[in-house]
């Protein structure tokens, strides 16, 4: 089959480990890795009674899977900082299977009740967390 009126064919390709980035984070670390056409990829290492911020991105929408360790998920909708009786943060348990699907606008927050390795999938690589609340001083709104 000839391409000739097509300006890019679409491939395949495989990423080399040396060009992940390990960043330190207050609570761990993360490990970023090659995606494509916007999506991206990190591996986030918390430790045991370390979370998060209590964020939510502008654009981004993010996949997160447990692959080990147990976590406590607080998560809410889009109305939830601004209508909080009407839509209400929930709290989970996860476990390695488990999936956190947040779309953006949607706040939420992980905090590892032992050390947790999790995958995150997300879009929009430049979109910035806007960070509510941070135990480690990096919050937005103060």
């Amino acid at each position: 089959m000839k391409y000739e009126t097509k300006k890019h064919v679409k491939s395949a390709w495989v990423s080399s480990a040396k060009n992940d980035r390990i960043i330190e984070k207050p609570w761990g670390y993360e490990k970023s890795w090659a995606g494509f056409d916007g999506i991206h990829g990190k591996t986030l290492h918390i430790k045991e009674g370390e979370r998060t911020s209590l964020k939510y991105h502008s654009l981004k929408s993010e996949v997160l899977f447990v692959r080990s360790g147990r976590a406590e998920v607080e998560f809410g909708d889009e109305l939830s900082l601004t209508d909080p009786v009407a839509h209400p943060f929930k709290k989970e348990i996860m476990v390695p299977g488990s999936c956190l699907l947040t779309q953006s606008g949607s706040p939420y927050r992980i905090k590892a009740l032992t050390d947790c390795e999790i995958i995150e999938i997300g879009n929009h690589l430049s979109d910035k967390p806007i960070r509510i609340e941070d135990d480690y001083g990096r919050a937005d709104s103060e």
